[in-house]
């Protein structure tokens, strides 16, 4: 941490220039104001409003501050957006366009549809709600807002941790358009793409679409390592979004859209990190090749011995190369559909919100990376949801009153096969879930003078989970190996085959949580304000998926009373911040300190189900683990130094620490006290510039872009491998683009991890089976870009 903040505070020194932010905007669209920085509207409240009056931690990112920071999908933001974790790829996922996101310490890093994500994450006002599909391109977005803390008095549907918003371009009157090619490392070719214009004196539509392809960064190689010629970690996509928008009346404009995402892809860039010879499964399989050659008593020849499961199939995160050999897809396919309708009513605005999507997932991947001692899994998901949401917004007392009222309801349906393909046994995991989710909710803010307001807001939830674990099934102990006279030693341990893991049927549990926010904030002048708030959140429970050994309930013991449930999770978060602008608006400097109490934290884990039996650590359950104080700061500043340079940086600092823990988990987890909350940095900053080198009519425009981030150590699971430790980290981008005169050609060049840092992105562990496994970052890789604006 000391050196990348001394990198950090050396740049900020010299260029003057380093500051906080409660709610930051990053400059690239809007008015100018004086010279100074660009005026930056968002709708973090349902309405539009300059950032700088939006009493709440938001950082915002315009159209063109995304593109100039080369972000290409949700998942970049975290370089650029305080005490902001998210990974690109779930933890044991196996891809799927899947996420893990924590903001301040509030996060959740299981995947299974019996989850919620502890932070949403919006497109376009409609709340996706697994993580499976979530992580979304960035193409043709108008802007990117991420909100901190919990929300629910503005949102649908309430998020405990923090909502990601992102917000299309929407149809325009004048025809416009992009094209635009991108080429690059790993034989990268991306495709981008948008028109947008009327149809009619009252219709308008935009239709945009991306194909992005790049080769695989980690090699498959051999024992010996020999190169495959096989690849994970390669990117295949194939996107479009239509957007019909219509004036039906002078007072009611409707908006049809409809989306699609094709993902055709290779495993994550997965790297095996810890081989434990000595687990129970790896243990068994060991003692099961003939002779005792794989056994401790052979002594250092087993660690040469192929058959043998030990470290010789672990690899170092630098050498981007696995000796995974087994399955290797992850296929995803996302549609989404919705409608839209704004009708003008006065001094009102009411607002209806439908929308309908649908993701579906094949995976297979391999865990154990031994030819010989071959583990995978399998994910073959679909999940569909529909939403309704009523929004009525208006202003009264001659417009001293702001108010925000909404009604919101969400059905979620899903079936997950999840078949566990291991050495020595198979079965079928998973099963069906029926979600409903109710909600009112309404904020009013009242401006007792110009200069102060106060604000209230109360939330109304009643959510059901439903969980039919029917598809669980063991089937069988087949030796998946080609090792010659291997013996199955777990042959018949756990039940013949055909026994269902848990009993079927539906199993439903509800829960009701009534939650307020309060704020004040006060304008000292126009370019100053101060706020206070204090907020309560919610998130629903949810339901234990993976079952093993199978479980057969007592005589007269009713299933519903022993199904694995964990509770809803609660915070109350508190906050204080300053927001100003200064030096005639060319510096803009923002800060907030924020202090949460977490409690019945729903953490996943593994546990040994059987005791003194064979099975160890292996089946991951979700249970309401921990509780924690979590406090922090968030410092955001944007400076215009001179008119051909422009500054931006932020600091965050979120100090995480459990403050107990359940008997259930200290009974799996002794240790468990001097835990650290995973995927929670204490320290996340990023300092960028955009200089100009000229722009002129007859020379055109020359820009370069150089963008800094640090985030200090972090564990990526609940147990704290010393394995998935992930230490503190810097990465440098860097980009130059020119704009041809007439502004319609532009030609880029860039490189992102130009220093090649290799970092974990997530990671698994499972100490019953016997193995640890990252996901790894991308490398150093450059790209060119050609862009032509209609």
């Amino acid at each position: 941490m000391k050196r990348g903040i001394g990198i950090l505070s050396a740049s900020a020194a010299t260029l003057a220039m380093f500051a906080p932010g409660a709610g930051h905007a990053q400059d690239a669209a809007g008015p100018v104001v004086a010279s100074g920085l660009e005026e930056i509207t968002v709708t973090a409240r349902r309405r539009e409003e300059n950032i700088q009056s939006a009493p709440l931690s938001v950082s915002a990112f315009s159209s063109a501050a995304l593109e100039e920071r080369n972000v290409q999908s949700s998942s970049d933001i975290t370089s650029f957006v305080p005490n902001v974790q998210f990974d690109s790829a779930a933890s044991e996922s196996g891809g799927g366009a899947s996420s893990q996101i924590s903001i301040r310490g509030i996060g959740q890093t299981d995947y299974v549809l019996t989850v919620e994500p502890a932070v949403g994450v919006y497109l376009d006002g409609v709340y996706i709600g697994k993580s499976m599909g979530s992580l979304l391109d960035a193409v043709d977005i108008d802007r990117l807002e991420v909100l901190r803390g919990p929300q629910g008095t503005l949102f649908g549907k309430n998020t405990i941790g923090g909502a990601i918003q992102l917000i299309s371009k929407r149809p325009t009157d004048t025809l416009e358009g992009y094209g635009e090619l991108t080429s690059g490392s790993y034989s990268r070719f991306d495709a981008k793409g948008a028109i947008s214009g009327p149809l009619s004196d009252t219709v308008r539509a935009r239709l945009s679409g991306a194909y992005q392809s790049r080769h695989g960064f980690v090699k498959r190689v051999t024992e010996t390592g020999q190169d495959t010629g096989d690849r994970q970690g390669n990117v295949n996509r194939l996107s479009g979004r239509l957007a019909i928008e219509a004036d039906l009346t002078s007072s009611l404009t409707g908006t049809l859209t409809f989306d699609g995402t094709r993902i055709r892809e290779q495993s994550p860039g997965q790297i095996l990190v810890k081989a434990d010879e000595g687990a129970a499964f790896s243990g068994a399989y060991n003692a099961g090749v003939p002779g005792g050659v794989c056994l401790p008593g052979a002594g250092a020849s087993r660690f040469a011995n192929p058959y043998c499961y030990n470290s010789q199939w672990v690899r170092p995160l630098k050498s981007l190369e696995t000796t995974n050999s087994g399955p290797n897809y992850a296929d995803t396919d996302v549609y989404g559909a919705g409608l839209n309708l704004e009708w003008k009513l006065g001094g009102a605005t009411l607002k209806s919100i439908t929308a309908w999507r649908k993701v579906k997932v094949d995976i297979a991947q391999d865990i154990t990376g031994s030819p010989h001692y071959l583990n995978f899994i399998e994910q073959h998901i679909k999940t569909e949801q529909f939403s309704q949401e009523f929004q009525l917004l208006g202003d009264l007392a001659d417009d001293k009153l702001h108010y925000v009222l909404g009604l919101y309801y969400l059905h979620e349906s899903g079936t997950q096969l999840f078949p566990v393909q291991l050495t020595l046994v198979q079965f079928l995991s998973g099963g069906k879930i029926r979600n409903d989710s109710y909600a009112g909710f309404g904020q009013v803010t009242y401006d007792l003078t110009d200069q102060f307001s106060i604000t209230g807001g109360l939330r109304y939830s009643d959510e059901t989970r439903r969980f039919n674990p029917g598809v669980q099934v063991l089937q069988g102990y087949a030796a998946q190996t080609d090792v010659p006279g291997f013996v199955n030693l777990f042959a018949g341990a756990v039940g013949p085959a055909g026994t269902p893991l848990f009993p079927a049927g539906w199993y439903s549990r509800g829960s009701k949580s009534t939650t307020p926010m309060v704020s004040a904030n006060y304008k000292f002048n126009r370019d100053v304000m101060a706020y206070a708030s204090f907020s309560k959140g919610f998130k629903g429970g949810g339901f234990t998926m993976r079952y093993f050994p199978p479980v057969i309930p007592a005589p007269g013991t009713d299933p519903n009373d022993i199904v694995s449930y964990a509770g809803p999770e609660k915070a109350t978060s508190y906050e204080v911040g300053l927001k100003t602008e200064l030096f005639d608006r060319r510096l803009r400097f923002n800060v907030a300190a924020f202090y949460t109490d977490y409690k019945d934290i729903q953490v996943t884990y593994n546990i040994d189900p059987d005791g003194p039996g064979p099975i160890g650590n292996f089946v991951p359950v979700l249970a309401n683990a921990a509780s924690a104080k979590i406090k922090g700061v968030e410092v955001e500043a944007s400076a215009r130094l001179a008119d051909w340079l422009r500054l931006d940086g932020s600091l965050g600092y979120t100090d995480a620490d459990y403050k107990g823990f359940s008997a259930q988990a200290l009974a799996n987890y002794p240790t468990a006290g001097s835990f650290r909350v995973p995927n929670t940095p204490k320290w996340t900053a990023n300092i960028g510039g955009t200089a100009t080198l000229f722009d002129s009519d007859h020379k055109g425009t020359a820009l370069v872009r150089v963008d800094y981030a640090y985030r200090s150590s972090q564990f990526k699971e609940f147990s704290n491998d010393p394995t998935l430790f992930q230490k503190g980290f810097g990465l440098l981008n860097a980009s130059l683009t020119y704009k041809l005169p007439g502004d319609h050609i532009e030609l880029s060049a860039g490189a992102t991890n130009i220093t090649d840092k290799t970092y974990i992105v997530s990671g698994v562990s499972n100490t019953g089976i016997g193995y640890t496994q990252a996901t790894v970052s991308r490398p150093r890789e450059w790209f060119v870009r050609a862009k032509y604006r209609l």
